[in-house]
């Protein structure tokens, strides 16, 4: 095990933090269950993910390619070189805007796990479970940190106006952290030394993109998958002895710089890899619906004024400003994940909200559109836009009102391990008959077992379903 650099040595930041995830301390039993149920999540949403239309996409595209077959692409019946297959995978973990959300905001769980995913089916040898959950810790630490040390900036974004909350100049959070998690995720499963790691990292940062002026199109979840992708390549690269630099943490024109600000704290990362503070400080909320954050508690209201008799004639939303999710009448499916106005309408209209309910034969249908008309969205400045502290409140005409700050899996109301095994089941389903989703999520528990990874790893690629043949 290398050496870890103490708090305050001379140090290049950026190799600290390599030595730091090399060594990563061992997880108490609270952040333990945290990293499983992440892990399990992430799963859950990626197998529900491989039927969205942006994966069928994908994987014809990357079918074409003719890559050397080393990496399964789960459902599709062929397999791929790892970079790509990572592109595809944490494409599809995210597809669906299923996964867990953290704090500060970002899709920390797709990139690091589209990226194992695909580094441990390319290389049977090793399949240890342990390193692999090591892998996926640490990549998900960084990534949180490094939202983290940049909310000076963030806060300063929001103040003047420029953009919508937790950006800044406009990037997708997970297309700018998302590949140095995964450069490092795939770092510590290939295990390279700390200064390859380093390398890893810079040649990830140079790839580090995501316009957020694409949410609610397909490329939305691509970035997702290119940060899983960029992970894999960097890594891939830095073990055969590509160059970069070591420093694009604190040097000028670095990552920190152009992404984080001068206010940037580096300093918080090397704390927070120490601590593996971000899985209990607050730890992560487990998304219940297949939507954006803030529209979980959009539904949590409207499902509270939902009646079954007759729908409202018209509605009225009270929200935070997230001028990103006023979407009254929104485009397709993948718009519809991040409008205020269609998940209300949703929830007031069928009284649940499944897979299926931002289809395109849901969206266009009369009801629906009906109600969008008649629906009102104010976006008040009052209502604290965090995830953790906001508001929604949905009224009707016909004196219905339903309130929420939260949902099952929130922050403030944390999901069970029912609750976890329900999700997990009914994503896996999408790609497999019930019995074997069942067994596939026995299988996640023992990953750390003799064997665990690779029964695991089989399991995944012994869909009966697949989708393209």
């Amino acid at each position: 095990m290398p050496q870890v650099p103490t708090k305050g040595s001379a140090v290049p930041a950026t190799l600290e933090i390599a030595h730091l995830a090399h060594a990563m301390p061992a997880l108490s039993p609270e952040n333990g269950l945290m990293v499983r149920n992440l892990f399990r999540d992430g799963l859950g949403a990626l197998l529900a993910g491989m039927r969205h239309h942006t994966v069928r996409l994908l994987a014809e595209h990357v079918r074409e390619l003719g890559c050397a077959p080393r990496s399964p692409v789960y459902g599709w019946n062929f397999s791929t070189a790892p970079q790509e297959a990572a592109f595809v995978l944490g494409t599809a973990t995210h597809a669906l805007d299923f996964e867990p959300m953290c704090l500060p905001p970002t899709h920390a769980v797709s990139p690091v796990l589209g990226s194992l995913l695909a580094l441990a089916h390319a290389d049977p040898r090793d399949r240890d479970g342990g390193r692999f959950l090591r892998a996926f810790t640490t990549g998900i630490q960084l990534q949180v940190d490094l939202r983290r040390s940049a909310e000076a900036a963030d806060r300063e974004a929001v103040r003047h106006g420029r953009h919508f909350p937790f950006q800044r100049q406009g990037f997708h959070p997970p297309g700018t952290v998302g590949p140095m998690g995964s450069a490092l995720a795939a770092s510590i499963w290939l295990g390279l030394e700390p200064r390859q790691t380093a390398v890893a990292l810079g040649i990830a940062a140079s790839r580090a993109s995501g316009i957020a002026g694409n949410i609610g199109t397909m490329t939305k979840a691509t970035h997702c998958g290119h940060a899983a992708r960029v992970g894999v390549e960097s890594a891939l690269l830095a073990q055969r002895g590509m160059t970069a630099s070591t420093a694009t943490f604190e040097e000028p024109a670095g990552w920190s710089e152009v992404f984080g600000g001068e206010s940037f704290d580096i300093a918080s990362v090397g704390d927070g890899m120490r601590s593996l503070r971000c899985f209990s400080d607050p730890g992560f909320a487990f998304k219940r619906w297949p939507v954006h954050t803030a529209m979980q508690i959009a539904i949590c209201a409207a499902l509270k004024a939902y009646d079954g008799a007759r729908p409202p004639s018209q509605v009225t939303i009270h929200a935070p400003v997230f001028r990103y999710c006023d979407r009254p009448f929104p485009r397709d499916g993948d718009d519809a994940r991040f409008s205020f106005q269609y998940n209300v309408a949703i929830g007031l209209l069928d009284g649940a909200v499944g897979l299926d309910s931002h289809s395109e034969e849901r969206l266009r249908r009369d009801d629906v559109q009906t109600l969008l008309r008649r629906t009102k969205l104010v976006l008040d400045p009052d209502i604290t836009p965090s995830f953790d502290g906001m508001s929604v409140h949905v009224t009707t005409d016909d004196g219905r009102r339903g309130a929420a700050d939260g949902w099952t899996g929130h922050w403030r109301y944390p999901a069970t391990e029912e609750d976890h095994a329900r999700k997990f089941d009914a994503c896996a389903r999408r790609l497999m008959p019930p019995e074997q989703a069942q067994s596939l999520r026995s299988l996640v528990d023992g990953i750390e077992g003799d064997g665990g990874l690779e029964t695991l790893l089989e399991g995944l690629t012994a869909s009966e379903a697949p989708l393209a043949r």
